[in-house]
């Protein structure tokens, strides 16, 4: 069963190391081990981490080889003793500097200047305070559609971020309250006071639901381009639809949550295509809403992006579920092949913060009931590290 705590991880389905991407079969013929068929094992799971997206890791900028050239153009006698009327400078003579100065100049210096904010969406949403965490992820939308809406000198982005959310916002009045129903709604009255412009030149008449469609597609593209093909974009879009994809699965896979999950995730995608964790967790709600076969899709650009033990067997369930079994069960041997792997080189302890230590290490640290010095570490055969981003 798929664990729906953040913080919680299945050691068999731990990602896969980079070293491991070649030769994975994905959808060639049945094999067997040992004679017998692989049977497929367990339900869809999704990544509870962001631990295998590669953000940089921020750390310490060299500093600059040369020097700024002193002015000696400035006359000795402006100083603090020069009378005010002396400095007074009017507007018209202010160079005034560019705004984009205030943001970082390149895009890895935005997602490292970001990286911390994002860490504190999942810190928050991995505590169950999604709310919290909804706000982090917006205000780092709302950063990076300010930093490049100063390089343009322009507002593209953050008309775009608003847009797409308020779109958002503006598609739940489609969707019946209490005991309304959708055959009560006027469509074209409801939408008449929206700032939305998908209805408004739309020619034919439009059912409720799929007013629904046409703004959650809106919103996914605005949302895009607010995003700007940044990876801290992305990944806040992807926190965006976790935090929507958990409180579905509170309320018994509400339909809305996970409209709106999934529209995060395509964001996710259409701002940075790489995103091989929003593919994999588009795939498992499509995969639990019937579509096995877009599912599978999903999961193929996933491993594409980044083989993994995840991928692999969200694949092999998709795959089993549409009838392929020779296919399930070679991509669940090499699920449990990358999972073995990921066990043996101790990878998914580090992602939980655990660091094993050598028996000769453990001999050294001083036994119950024996005096302990100051310069002796506690008896345990782990010690807490942090948590990286790769």
């Amino acid at each position: 069963m798929m664990s729906r705590s953040w913080h919680t991880e299945i050691c068999w389905l731990a990602v896969c190391l980079a070293a491991t991407s070649a030769g994975a079969p994905r959808d060639v013929a049945a094999q067997t081990v040992g004679g017998a068929t692989f049977a497929v094992q367990g339900e869809m799971v999704d990544t509870d981490r962001p631990t295998t997206y590669r953000l940089p890791v921020v750390g310490l900028f060299d500093p600059p080889q040369e020097r700024l050239a002193c002015r000696t153009d400035v006359p000795a006698h402006i100083g603090l003793s020069t009378p005010a009327a002396d400095r007074r400078t009017t507007a018209t003579e202010l160079t005034p500097w560019p705004a984009a100065l205030a943001y970082p100049s390149t895009t890895g210096e935005l997602t490292a200047q970001l990286l911390p904010a994002v860490q504190r969406g999942y810190n928050l949403a991995q505590h169950g305070a999604f709310f919290a965490a909804r706000t982090e992820f917006v205000q780092v939308l709302r950063r990076v559609a300010q930093a490049k809406d100063a390089n343009t000198e322009s507002d593209e982005h953050s008309r775009a971020l608003a847009a797409g959310l308020r779109a958002l916002d503006e598609a739940e009045d489609f969707v019946p309250q209490g005991v309304q129903l959708e055959a009560e709604l006027d469509v074209r009255k409801v939408a008449s006071p929206h700032r939305t412009p998908v209805l408004r030149d739309y020619p034919e008449e439009v059912l409720p639901q799929d007013a629904v469609v046409l703004y959650h597609t809106y919103a996914q593209h605005e949302l895009s381009i607010a995003a700007g093909n940044e990876q801290a974009g992305s990944m806040a879009l992807y926190g965006l639809g976790k935090v929507n994809s958990r409180l579905a699965e509170r309320r018994d896979d509400d339909v809305q949550f996970t409209r709106v999950a999934m529209t995060m995730y395509l964001a996710a995608l259409g701002a940075c295509p790489d995103n091989h964790m929003a593919a994999n967790e588009l795939g498992v709600l499509l995969c639990r809403t019937g579509h096995a076969a877009e599912a599978a899709d999903r999961f193929t650009r996933a491993i594409d992006l980044a083989p993994n033990a995840t991928a692999y067997h969200n694949l092999a369930v998709a795959q089993q579920k549409l009838g392929m079994a020779g296919q399930a069960a070679v991509n669940e041997q090499e699920s449990q092949r990358l999972a073995a792997l990921d066990r043996s080189v101790g990878a998914v302890s580090r992602r939980a913060g655990v660091q094993w230590v050598s028996p000769a290490e453990m001999a050294r640290v001083s036994q119950p009931g024996s005096p302990a010095s100051d310069s002796q570490e506690p008896a345990t055969a782990a010690r807490p590290t942090t948590n990286t981003w790769r």
